[in-house]
């Protein structure tokens, strides 16, 4: 079978430049190659929905959600790869395509992790948090803000879907008010409200660069995943 057109939704710019070198247009379609289609959407499930609806409505046959994830069970590394299984949100359960997820797995050389994903509709920054959470979806290995709300769209069309993720917080690790406080729905930093944030939690600093540089590592894994979800198709 050929392959078919992917429709990815990503949220945050850094995450979209692993798959795209160009330019990037935010809540708008970007052809990637023939094969791929991009919609850096922001961070949240509202966003996520309106990029979902706009790839189907564009002519993908299929939708990734794409990007980064904080762990929720504690044997979760910075830089591990997820490709869950099921994603959870608003009380209800969506499993992902197993054929075409078990299709990307088999074309990576590195580990992958499956289990649960985690939706929600607001930021998940600290310890007692996720481990609130966890009690509530023991399966859960992470959670995010925009996988549930692709899945539901995918439902919707009556198309597949999928989720790569990478980790970027452990569960033990709280992320710092710096870094949840002064960047816009896309990541982007926000030069004064960083500034006004490292006056107000100077100790924060070592936080933020300890952050950096796991983000740099989720980052890494999905670059390494490019080549796979280049080359999978459906089943």
């Amino acid at each position: 079978m050929p392959r078919r057109r992917l429709g990815v939704v990503v949220a945050l710019d850094a995450e979209a430049r692993v798959l795209h070198a160009g330019a990037l247009s935010h809540d708008a379609v970007i052809e990637v190659g023939e094969q791929m289609l991009l919609c850096v959407s922001g961070m949240g499930p509202e966003r996520a929905t309106a990029a979902a609806r706009k790839l189907i409505a564009a002519g993908a046959d299929g939708l990734v959600s794409w990007g980064t994830a904080g762990a929720l069970q504690p044997e979760r590394k910075p830089g591990d790869l997820l490709l869950p299984e099921t994603v959870f949100w608003s009380g209800q359960t969506w499993a992902v395509n197993l054929a075409w997820r078990a299709t990307v797995a088999k074309s990576l050389t590195l580990p992958v992790h499956g289990g649960g994903l985690l939706s929600v509709d607001t930021p998940c920054g600290s310890v007692a948090t996720k481990s609130a959470f966890l009690v509530d979806y023991p399966s859960a290995q992470s959670v995010d803000m925009e996988s549930g709300a692709i899945a539901a769209a995918a439902h919707v069309a009556d198309q597949p879907f999928i989720v790569i993720r990478s980790v970027v917080d452990p569960a033990d690790q709280s992320l710092p008010m710096v870094a949840t406080g002064s960047v816009d729905a896309y990541g982007r930093p926000q030069a004064l409200r960083f500034m006004r944030g490292l006056l107000r939690h100077p100790a924060e600093l070592s936080a933020l660069i300890r952050l950096g540089g796991q983000m740099q590592k989720a980052l890494n894994t999905l670059r390494a995943v490019v080549p796979g979800i280049q080359a999978g198709r459906f089943a």
